[in-house]
């Protein structure tokens, strides 16, 4: 119950009338002495959150004496939130459209919380008209992001997309995308997970990430330089992906199985 009741306060109910709509709604034809009484919502209270309800559309009370009440039902409840969602937002994308955005191309825009990591990465993915250019740890791939990189790499010519994964987890439902597989030693170098992802050569997402998910050190930016440091850094990783996976025994035979002689470079 409480997780219902947090959804919708987020759509203006407040937890009285959650409380109140939802006892009704399982029970029904309460006065409203009962519906107090079951609810648990206080006898000084309960009327004013059923004239709330009422003008709210979502109880029906009868003209008898006492008056009794009902819930609108479920289904009718969520068709008319979404009716009026939809009204709003079609409102908002035509009244924010009109405005025009500031352009801001060198700040480096900090993003608090990995919940706030998630959505900028979905944005930016969803968005993307041109090109896409990703390094992503398997533990960031939910199956969100998943369906939008799926659909993103059928409609971009330029997709290029480095999966990591500790367990050495390669599978996606697409093509274009090169396994790591020296995840160890990067993880070494870095010290945790990272995300970057460069969307149209326009902006990025970039920073580190811990296994707690509670640690994120991310930026989003503009900046033209961050963006093309961030994009070859993609495309360095895919380029030497692409020699190892053409020609590994020479590879192998020059810097090792596991190819750590490529890394002494001092």
């Amino acid at each position: 119950m409480q997780q219902i009741v947090q959804v919708m306060k987020k759509y203006n109910f407040s937890e009285y009338e959650t409380l109140v709509y939802t006892t009704l709604l399982e029970i029904g034809n309460l006065s409203g002495y009962e519906t107090s009484k079951r609810s648990g919502v206080p006898r000084s209270k309960v009327y004013n959150v059923l004239e709330s309800l009422l003008k709210k559309g979502l109880v029906i009370v009868t003209k008898t004496d006492p008056k009794l009440y009902q819930a609108l039902s479920a289904q009718e409840f969520l068709e008319k939130l979404k009716k009026d969602a939809l009204t709003d937002i079609d409102y908002l994308e035509l009244e924010l459209g009109r405005i025009k955005e500031k352009e801001e191309e060198e700040m480096l825009w900090k993003l608090d919380g990995y919940e706030n990591v998630q959505n900028k990465a979905y944005h930016l993915i969803c968005d993307a008209n041109e090109s896409l250019y990703v390094q992503i740890w398997e533990e960031e791939l939910t199956d969100e992001l998943i369906a939008v990189l799926t659909d993103a790499e059928k409609r971009l010519n330029e997709f290029v997309l480095i999966l990591f994964s500790k367990n050495h987890h390669y599978e996606l439902p697409f093509k274009r995308y090169y396994c790591h597989g020296f995840e160890a030693a990067k993880l070494e170098d870095f010290g945790s997970r990272w995300l970057n992802i460069v969307k149209d050569t326009k902006e990025v997402v970039f920073g580190t990430i811990r296994d707690s998910k509670t640690d994120v050190d991310v930026l989003w930016t503009k900046n033209k330089s961050m963006i093309s440091l961030s994009k070859e850094y993609v495309k360095h990783d895919a380029y030497t992906l692409k020699i190892i996976n053409q020609l590994p025994e020479p590879l192998k035979a020059e810097y090792g199985n596991a190819f750590e002689k490529i890394r002494d470079i001092y």
